[in-house]
């Protein structure tokens, strides 16, 4: 970049990386970063879109002040840019951590069927054992926790098996409330996979809990692997004569 560059009112990816940075620095006056708002918004190029969609994803100590910017931020994106706005959040919640409000803001954008299909290809990116992605698995699973489509259920089984305990508790959470009984297609390996983490070894109480209940729920028959089973039975629960589940 030339100095005359610098000096001159041309948008320019160092000036856009400029402003970004101020606008995301919440030590800042929210003047200031407003001002910064304000100035990428005018610049409306493709990388001054990318930086007003990172707001979205930063936190700030002032939660008042930080969801009133998010929520400018949010309807500038989908009321001023519009279909422009599509790509930069798509990439945004393909690649970062913290992406709930962009995965509202993308909702207002896109149909339902278009917003699944991303959050389905981003959460199949992440693998179940991978300690650096759980904030975005809870996000993106509680996000499509608000949709009903086919995909999901098949999509989110394996997170029976995550890492992290909260991930599993929302995974199950959502199977018990779409998988009702035998006559869903996927309800053998629902129920497999609730069984695994029953029996994981390294589950804590409160897992093998979850698995328990959103087992009887289902009604899942386990006469065949009652002895297998036994001895993962959380306190006050037991396989009954009929191969289910029961609370004592």
């Amino acid at each position: 970049m030339g100095i005359f560059d610098f000096f001159s009112k041309k948008p320019t990816d160092a000036k856009v990386d400029k402003l970004t940075k101020r606008m995301l620095n919440e030590h800042h006056q929210q003047q200031v970063r407003q001002e910064a708002t304000e100035e990428l918004i005018s610049y409306g190029i493709p990388s001054a879109i990318a930086g007003l969609v990172q707001r979205l994803g930063v936190n700030f100590a002032d939660t008042i002040k930080n969801e009133q910017e998010k929520r400018y931020i949010s309807n500038v994106l989908v009321e001023h840019f519009g279909e422009r706005s599509i790509e930069p959040l798509s990439q945004f919640i393909r690649s970062e951590q913290t992406i709930s409000a962009a995965i509202l803001t993308l909702a207002r954008l896109i149909s339902p069927e278009k917003l699944v299909t991303l959050l389905l290809e981003t959460l199949a990116q992440y693998a179940p054992e991978d300690h650096r992605t759980i904030s975005a698995r809870l996000q993106l699973i509680d996000a499509l926790s608000e949709y009903e489509d086919d995909r999901i259920v098949p999509a989110v089984t394996p997170y029976c098996l995550d890492h992290d305990d909260d991930v599993r508790d929302k995974v199950m959470a959502l199977l018990v409330a779409r998988v009702h009984d035998k006559s869903h297609p996927h309800y053998n390996a629902v129920v497999q996979s609730l069984i695994e983490a029953l029996a994981d070894p390294e589950a804590p109480g409160r897992i093998q809990r979850l698995a328990a209940d959103a087992l009887i729920s289902l009604k899942a028959d386990l006469s065949s692997r009652v002895n297998e089973l036994a001895e993962f039975m959380p306190d006050g629960y037991r396989i009954d004569k009929q191969g289910q589940i029961e609370k004592l």
